[in-house]
């Protein structure tokens, strides 16, 4: 498992110090040569900023009325967590508010926070981002397997340069090379973090230096949420960054709320939660078209 793998998501939606959120609609995108879109999209990348202050949570006891879910838990985080995945899988589509911050570019800073809606669909596999946030560069993002060649489309709210705002197509991976995210928007949803989360527990060699411990309850931020947290711990290994993991639970849905990533000198490297999670919508294909950027 590489340097990426824990990590959610395609495309960072902000300029390098902004905070965002979306909308959705439907509009045909405007095709550009990968190439152009691709070198016009790294333009953002020269520019860099300070850490922000990390968003803070507290950790706490168990309320009573969570306390059988919690010795559950206890008993054995990792089967719970492998429990959780196959609820996961039981999801055919869902609508979240994604709280997003990731450390980017070349001085590896942590960016602000970005806020997104958005949309998952599993079959065929089809997700949207959206940000309504008008100081964002891009208004939203979306990916449907065996659609425009697998490829992945942007709006832009802002245009580069002295360009007005257009669609681009990109291949999934370019953000990700372009350091513009950890993991193309084919990697977002709750299985696949829960997935992630459990692989080296998966490797025989790598689950004997691996830790996982049940801390309680605590009070996320900024989604205000009561979710159970758990900790694992890994030594240091080539290409991995990371050597702990906080891993949350909502405690009153009972769904992923979350994970945060912490690099050995203590800065966070990663922080990924889940809020407003719907898994009673339906979804149509025209929710996974480009529509017109909010005002």
């Amino acid at each position: 498992m590489g340097k990426r793998s824990f990590t959610e998501l395609a495309f960072s939606s902000h300029g390098p110090c902004s905070d965002h959120t979306g909308a959705i609609g439907k509009q045909a995108p405007l095709h550009v040569p990968r190439f152009m879109g691709a070198a016009l999209v790294s333009l953002v990348l020269l520019i860099g900023c300070a850490d922000p202050t990390p968003v803070p949570h507290r950790d706490g006891n168990v309320p009573r009325r969570y306390a059988d879910e919690a010795r559950r838990i206890d008993a054995d985080p990792v089967n719970y967590l492998r429990e959780l995945a196959e609820r996961c899988r039981t999801l055919e589509q869902y609508r979240l508010t994604f709280h997003r911050q990731e450390r980017l570019g070349a001085i590896g800073a942590l960016q602000p926070m970005e806020h997104i809606i958005a949309l998952y669909r599993r079959e065929p596999h089809s997700v949207s981002f959206q940000w309504k946030d008008p100081q964002a560069p891009y208004c939203q993002a979306v990916y449907v397997e065996g659609r425009y060649n697998d490829k992945m489309l942007i709006r832009e709210r802002k245009g580069v340069l002295f360009m007005p705002p257009q669609d681009r197509m990109l291949d999934v991976e370019d953000v990700v090379e372009l350091g513009r995210s950890r993991q193309p928007i084919t990697a977002f949803g709750l299985e696949q973090l829960i997935d992630r989360t459990l692989a080296p527990f998966d490797d025989p060699e790598l689950a004997k230096v691996m830790t996982i411990s049940y801390k309680g309850v605590v009070h996320l931020e900024p989604t205000g949420r009561p979710a159970h947290h758990l900790h694992i711990t890994r030594p240091p290994l080539p290409g991995v960054e990371y050597t702990q993991q906080d891993f949350y639970v909502d405690a009153d849905t009972g769904w992923p709320a979350g994970t945060e990533l912490w690099l050995e000198n203590g800065q966070l490297d990663a922080r990924y939660l889940y809020s407003d999670i719907d898994t009673e919508v339906s979804l149509a294909d025209w929710d996974f078209e480009l529509g017109p950027c909010p005002s």
